[in-house]
């Protein structure tokens, strides 16, 4: 008996990876490089390791496909399944990592070694390799039975049946391959069936199952696919970490919130038998209080954020969360707003906000829970360019400006938007120039919480829902969050909270003119039962 490792890197991730000339690899190859040749109990461990989607050097195509689209994915998984066909032994322990679309090349080869594994000892390179493209997209993409693709002379382990996974631990796993739903029109050549066969499920002959997840990036096109059954399987755990998409699963110099994610998945797969080096936990210092870097930022800045759904960050839901994010809320670094403040209403209090026209997500720091009521009022003004309006928008002002025949074109480019979602069944797109919330007044004050419109919780209460947990489609593209128009939620008819969430607020314009936003509006809201 063996133990077999497999480790897949993330997004333009490799070996040589740096940052201002100083070595920054990512926790996957960190760990790869902490595992012992041999465990404590004298068991032979062998490493494959994969650097991530666009980060092969093998050409600036590959960089610029490969790491913005996701090509080559299905080559990875691939490879790894063919390293293994040539290495495996039934009885051989199988453990696999990864971090981002490494993560989701991990999770996707799980389901593929469901399928089975060819046996690959003794045979020729150029025919091995076809014996696995075949399996690839005839067994595993397109789920076909064997009888109609494997010759019937070729052998697979344990007669066919899914091989054994012991341990699969990811790192913030990101789903979105193809062109990005923000891309509108592009985004029609997508061939949505060529990534739409990844399933989000675990497995049974997944034994043990661990996701690291990061609570603060907020670029849409890097949202979290979570595991759509973790609360049906034995053992899975999916935690949240303090940070950014890479504050989680490694590739930044400063890697003190990145530290925290590694010894905790060192620590989880220890636990199964994975043996380190003796001395690798005294070389990963972490830090609760560390830097949170920025990733919303260069050419992501140029398209849409989103806020990631999280639980509530109260003592009551540390099952979901790492302790290094209580540490984090309770020192709050000075360098950033108070970490996460979370303000639960009680019945009949109020709390007053200031709400800025030129902030896209004003974070109200109050969770709203299932079942709870609120109203809303709100006082003063603010400026969409020269024109000042109250929180119920422009569209109530009686004197016609030059900037309401801007308006009115963007909102008959509306009406073509909203035939698009329609046709291209793309509920994230947002053409330039319309509103954010096309049904809804310009300048408005929307409310959005933060909820994946219910298709996401991990509370079991909502283990009932058909959509339980289906954050992201199969493709990886987001669902979009509740938006509602909070000037029609008052005592009379306050807002009834079906799916839970944090609060976030802003004036409905256009996504990309904030800039000429000025102003803010005091909003008030109250629980009322």
């Amino acid at each position: 008996m063996k133990r077999l490792i497999i480790c897949f890197d993330g997004t333009w991730n490799n070996p040589e990876q740096e940052e201002n000339g100083v070595a920054s690899p990512t926790n996957v190859y960190r760990l790869k490089n902490a595992i012992n040749k041999t465990s404590e109990g004298g068991i032979e461990q062998k490493v494959f390791y994969h650097p991530g989607v666009g980060g092969e050097e093998i050409g600036i195509v590959d960089e610029v496909l490969g790491g913005a689209l996701g090509f080559g994915i299905n080559r990875h998984i691939s490879s790894a399944y063919h390293w293994l066909g040539l290495n495996y032994r039934e009885g051989d322990e199988l453990l696999i990592f990864g971090f981002s679309r490494g993560a989701f090349s991990a999770r996707s080869l799980s389901g593929f070694l469901g399928k089975g594994l060819l046996k690959l000892q003794h045979i020729a390179a150029k025919e091995s390799w076809q014996r696995v493209d075949k399996a690839f997209h005839s067994g595993y993409k397109k789920r076909q039975n064997k009888n109609s693709w494997a010759e019937p002379d070729w052998q697979f382990f344990h007669e066919q049946a899914a091989i054994p996974i012991t341990f699969l631990g990811v790192w913030d796993t990101v789903g979105a391959l193809g062109i990005p739903d923000d891309l509108e029109i592009i985004n029609l050549f997508d061939r949505k069936d060529t990534w739409q066969f990844h399933d989000t499920k675990l497995a049974s002959h997944i034994l043990h199952a661990r996701h690291a997840m990061a609570m603060d990036e907020r670029r849409t096109n890097f949202t979290v696919t979570r595991w759509s059954n973790v609360e049906k399987h034995k053992d899975a755990i999916e935690m949240w970490f303090p940070g950014v998409h890479a504050d989680v699963g490694g590739g930044y110099y400063d890697s003190d919130l990145s530290n925290g994610a590694l010894k905790w998945m060192i620590a989880q797969s220890k636990m199964f038998g994975l043996g380190f080096r003796h001395d690798v936990e005294q070389l990963i210092i972490d830090n609760a209080a560390g830097i949170l870097h920025n990733s919303y930022k260069g050419a992501f800045a140029k398209l849409r954020s989103r806020p990631r759904n999280i639980p509530a960050l109260i003592k009551q839901n540390s099952p979901y969360f790492h302790e290094s994010a209580y540490v984090r809320q309770r020192l709050s670094p000075i360098e950033h707003e108070p970490y996460h403040v979370t303000q639960i209403l009680a019945q009949g209090e109020s709390i007053t906000i200031e709400v800025y026209a030129k902030i896209r997500w004003n974070c109200a720091n109050i969770y709203l829970e299932q079942g709870d009521e609120y109203a809303f009022s709100a006082s003063g003004e603010w400026q969409d360019g020269k024109e000042s309006c109250n929180w119920l928008g422009t569209e109530q002002n009686k004197q016609r400006t030059s900037s309401d025949l801007i308006r009115a074109t963007s909102s008959f480019l509306g009406k073509f938007e909203s035939l698009y979602k329609r046709l291209s069944q793309n509920e994230s797109s947002d053409f330039f120039g319309t509103k954010r919330v096309e049904s809804k007044p310009w300048f408005a004050m929307i409310g959005a919480i933060a909820n994946d419109s219910g298709k996401g919780h991990q509370d079991v209460k909502y283990k009932h829902d058909k959509d339980y947990q289906r954050v992201v489609k199969n493709d990886g593209s987001a669902i979009p969050h509740q938006y509602l128009q909070l000037t029609e939620f008052t005592n009379n008819v306050p807002l009834r909270i079906i799916y839970p969430g944090y609060l976030y607020c802003f004036a409905n314009d256009a996504w990309s003119f904030y800039d000429n936003n000025k102003g803010y509006i005091e909003l008030t809201i109250t629980r009322i039962k």
